[in-house]
């Protein structure tokens, strides 16, 4: 009888066992939620028996572009296997469920019961009962947030100190900021900082740039790829993922200076030098002068701008006649009775003037009008040397009958009628005389026997030949000067 004295089942203990353990279910110990680059989370395979474990048996899970080959932990002995799954970056899940059916391989270990039987392991469909995918709800974000672009919301142009421009950071997903996080600007010799504003929980941040004295840059752009830091801030997508923030080159494609044509100036335009395209000389009344201002920098002019000479008794006012839009400013002067000067100059340091006009820069920094000291380097009467001159000469003695003009000298009568002495006298304050002239005729001024002769600068000639002089006529002999400039 079974169980019996003597029988095999009093004799032996022997226990017979000819079922194959099978996969029951995959779940995680591990919360559902949202998991990040990093993160664990601990997968369980629980078999229908007990089974025991050799070697390291590998879960395939489905992670996106490219599967995660996830490794056996713990379990063996038990009906439960546990594998441990490190997030890495790139994963990407909805709902994180294994790759197939076969997705469970032993990768050359075992699994199986105590009996030795090997154990199925064939899984349920992903997504059905008893899969991981419908057992739990785990997100998987592995990607890591990249800056896609770096751009302004504010128009392309100019910018002066104190204009605030509004700089955009795109990144590849939304990301969520605490903090304030900074972009460093390449602005010359000081770099400038750009404080976030807003933008949390998009995909564009915003940092506001307020140009700031001695900035300048011809074309915006930040210092480096590196010039976007945290600041003891964040920036994570919902995952918890942090940004890599690293930017494209300055001046690469999707940089800021790349996309944006935004020229940042802060520099006042200043004088560098007064000069004219006048050749040097002397100029008389009604001569025109072209008086040129030199600016550090091309200038915009509205108006008229008005510059004063240093002209003697009354200063002369020139107004500005050309070169907005440029470096130079042209003043033309045209000279005035009683103008007078040595070496033509303006009166001051302040002699320019904007006379209701505006002297600007692109980006509407306002000129410095300052000049040079009159007399120092860069200043129009150093620069050239116009002599300006609207005073006529003067002749001051006409002596005949001597070679040296004074009135001790001068003789009413003579007796030879072919030759004639003269000389006299003149002077000039301005330009200096460059001529003298002379004439002989019966009556002031007249030319009926001499006409208008250069003697150069002499101030003596000697006339021959006069066949035509009569005995007892009273003859006119005349002398004109003429200076540098062209007075007479």
């Amino acid at each position: 009888a079974k169980g019996a004295t003597n029988s095999i089942g009093a004799s032996k203990d022997l226990v017979i066992d000819g079922v194959v353990p099978t996969v029951s279910s995959v779940t995680a110990t591990t919360a559902d939620g949202t998991y990040k680059m990093d993160d664990q989370i601990a997968i369980t395979i629980i078999f229908s028996e007990a089974v025991i474990v050799t070697g390291t048996p590998k879960l395939t899970l489905e992670t996106g572009a490219a599967d995660e080959l996830v490794d056996y932990s713990s379990g063996s002995g038990g009906t439960t296997l546990t594998f441990i799954y490190t997030v890495d970056s790139d994963d990407n899940a909805i709902d994180l469920d294994y790759g197939s059916t076969g997705a469970l391989a032993l990768n050359n270990a075992t699994i199986s019961d105590a009996a030795g039987n090997a154990a199925t392991l064939t899984l349920a469909s992903p997504g059905a009962s008893n899969s991981l995918g419908a057992n739990k709800a785990l997100v998987v974000d592995g990607a890591v947030p990249t800056v896609s672009s770096v751009s302004s919301s504010s128009g392309a142009g100019y910018y002066n100190e104190g204009d605030t421009l509004a700089l955009t950071v795109t990144f590849s997903e939304e990301v969520t900021v605490t903090g304030t996080p900074t972009l460093t600007l390449e602005t010359g010799l000081t770099d400038a900082v750009a404080n976030y504003t807003s933008g949390s929980a998009s995909t564009v941040l915003t940092f506001r740039y307020i140009v700031a004295s001695g900035n300048n840059s011809s074309d915006l752009d930040y210092a480096s790829t590196t010039a976007l830091a945290l600041n003891s801030g964040t920036i994570a997508d919902a995952a918890g993922n942090n940004a890599n923030l690293t930017l494209a080159a300055p001046a690469a494609a999707n940089s800021l200076g790349a996309n944006k044509a935004l020229i940042i100036d802060s520099a006042t335009p200043t004088i560098s030098a007064v000069t004219s395209t006048t050749t040097d000389g002397s100029y008389k009344s009604g001569d025109a002068v072209a008086i040129t201002i030199t600016f550090s920098e091309a200038v915009t002019v509205t108006g008229i701008p008005q510059l004063t000479l240093e002209t003697g008794t009354t200063d002369a006012v020139v107004d500005y006649a050309s070169g907005s839009g440029g470096t130079t400013l042209t003043f033309s002067y045209t000279i005035g009775s009683g103008d007078n000067s040595n070496d033509l100059g303006y009166a001051s340091t302040s002699a320019l003037a904007l006379n209701n006009g505006t002297i600007f820069d692109a980006a509407g920094n306002p000129a410095t009008l300052t000049l040079a000291e009159p007399g120092a380097a860069n200043s129009l009467s150093t620069s050239k040397s116009l002599i300006i001159d609207t005073t006529d000469p003067t002749v001051s003695s006409v002596t005949e009958g001597s070679a040296i003009s004074t009135s001790g000298t001068d003789a009413d009568y003579q007796n030879i009628a072919d030759t004639l002495i003269i000389s006299w006298s003149g002077s000039d304050g301005g330009s200096g005389i460059s001529t003298y002239e002379y004439a002989l005729g019966t009556t002031s001024g007249g030319t009926e026997f001499v006409s208008w002769t250069s003697a150069g600068t002499a101030t003596a000639a000697t006339l021959t030949g006069l066949s035509l002089l009569t005995e007892g006529v009273t003859y006119y002999l005349s002398v004109r000067a003429t200076d540098v400039a062209g007075n007479m």
